[in-house]
């Protein structure tokens, strides 16, 4: 009985993760989900449903970043595992800003030569390094 219990957690954990495509949708007043949860080489959409111009920003800190317009969606590959935190700007009407995280894990697969093709984030085809 508890190897069915396991095995159900496992298939359950694995469609949430790899099953369902990966998306942070942008509301008027909250990201929907405001942490997600991916593994590496996992495309991740961001959908703007605030009915405003948002930009997404990505980056450690105000220093080194990198800001994208959102008009409709974006996507973003995350290479490196662990928190990557972003921020999502409203350009129009009250001024406000939105956090959210990408929690990414682990998960085996590189380029076809063996090594990742970008050490950082990719967004929109343009790789972005730490």
């Amino acid at each position: 009985m508890r190897l069915i219990a396991a095995l159900v957690s496992v298939l359950l954990a694995g469609a949430a993760a790899g099953g369902e495509p990966a998306r942070v949708v942008i509301g008027p007043d909250r990201l929907e989900p405001r942490v997600l949860r991916a593994t590496t080489e996992d495309r991740v959409t961001f959908v703007n449903r605030s009915g405003r111009v948002v930009q997404v920003e990505f980056g450690p800190d105000r220093g080194r970043h990198h800001v994208f317009q959102v008009p409709g969606e974006i996507w973003a590959v995350f290479h490196q595992p662990g928190p990557h935190v972003y921020a999502v700007h409203f350009e129009t009407g009250p001024r406000r800003e939105l956090r959210g995280v990408v929690e990414v894990g682990h998960a085996p697969g590189l380029a076809a030569d063996g090594l990742p093709t970008c050490s950082g984030i990719t967004v929109e085809g343009v790789c972005l390094e730490p």
